[in-house]
C-alpha cells in the first residue's frame, strides 16, 4: 500500500504535538491560535516545548487553507524566556559541534518554522517578553503590543552572549540591540515600536479586539498572495534597488498568470 510522504510527514508532526505539553492549540476558521500555557511559570519556554513549537508551526504550514497563526502567552506576560540551567536529554554535550546540535538547534529551528510558514506569524504581546520570548516577538512577521508590554534580552547575566536571540531580531536598529544586550535593561514599548521589535501599540484592553479586527482583514485575502508578500518582504527587502526591482516585477507577473 502507497502512503505518501506528505502524509507521513504530516503524521510525525501531529505526533509531536500531541507528545508536547506547554501550549494550548485552536484552529478557528483559517486561522491557528497558539498560547504559550505555562502562566504560572511566566510562560518560560521547556527545550522538548522549543521542539512542540515548531512542530506545530510546520505542521500547520502544511495546511492550504491556513492564512495565519496567532502566537499569544497566558497570563499576565507574554513569555519570560527559555528554563535556563536543564541538561539536554542526550546528556551533557563534550564539544562545540554537540552543543550546536543538542541545544543551539532547537533554538534556531523554532525561528526557521517561523521564517518557512507560508503564512504571517502574528504576536500578540502582553506583559514581559523576555529572551526568548523578546526573539520570538522579534521572529514574528506581525507584532500587535500593548502599551504596558515591556522587552529585554536577558542572557548575559546567565553567563550567555544572546546571538540566537539577535538572530531573531536581525531587523531592529544595532544601537537598540547593544543598549538591550549591554544593560539588560526592560525597554517600554514605545522604544519597541520606535525600534522595530512590534509593528503596533494599543491600549492593553484592546489588544484582542485589534487582532481580531487584523485577523478579519487578513481572512480576505488571497493565499497566494498573503505567503507571496511574506517572502518578499524576507528576501527581496534585501536586495540591491535593480535586482528587487526585477524581483518584484516578475514575481507580481508570475503570481497574476494563475489559471
Amino acid at each position: 500500500m502507497f502512503i505518501s510522504t506528505l502524509w507521513l510527514t504530516r503524521e510525525k508532526h501531529r505526533e509531536k504535538i500531541a507528545m508536547t505539553e506547554g501550549f494550548m492549540t485552536k484552529r478557528e476558521g483559517a486561522f491557528l491560535h497558539v498560547t504559550i500555557d505555562r502562566a504560572d511559570e511566566g510562560n518560560r519556554v521547556t527545550d522538548p516545548m522549543l521542539d512542540g513549537l515548531a512542530a506545530i508551526v510546520d505542521d500547520a504550514s502544511s495546511d492550504p487553507d491556513l492564512k495565519g497563526i496567532v502566537l499569544r502567552g497566558a497570563g499576565a506576560d507574554f513569555c519570560h524566556g527559555r528554563v535556563q540551567g536543564t541538561p539536554p536529554p542526550e546528556g551533557k554535550p563534550n564539544n562545540a559541534f554537540e552543543i550546536h546540535e543538542r541545544v543551539m538547534s532547537r533554538i534556531l529551528g523554532v525561528y526557521a518554522a517561523f521564517r518557512r510558514c507560508p503564512a504571517p506569524i502574528i504576536a500578540v504581546v502582553q506583559g514581559k517578553a523576555l529572551g526568548f520570548g523578546c526573539a520570538l516577538v522579534g521572529g514574528a512577521d506581525i507584532a500587535i503590543a500593548g502599551r504596558g508590554a515591556t522587552f529585554a534580552l536577558t542572557e548575559m547575566p546567565h553567563g550567555t552572549a544572546p546571538t540566537l536571540a539577535l538572530s531573531a531580531l536581525s531587523h531592529v536598529a544595532p544601537k537598540t540591540l547593544m543598549d538591550m544586550v549591554l544593560t539588560v535593561e526592560e525597554h517600554d514599548a514605545e522604544h519597541a515600536l520606535a525600534s522595530g521589535i512590534v509593528s503596533r501599540l494599543v491600549d492593553d484592553s484592546e489588544l484582542e479586539s485589534t487582532a481580531a479586527r487584523i485577523l478579519e482583514t487578513l481572512g480576505g485575502f488571497d493565499k497566494t498572495n498573503i505567503s507571496t508578500c511574506k517572502r518578499f518582504i524576507q528576501r527581496g527587502l534585501t536586495l540591491d534597488p535593480d535586482t528587487m526591482s526585477d524581483l518584484a516585477g516578475y514575481t507580481l507577473a508570475t503570481v497574476r498568470s494563475r489559471g
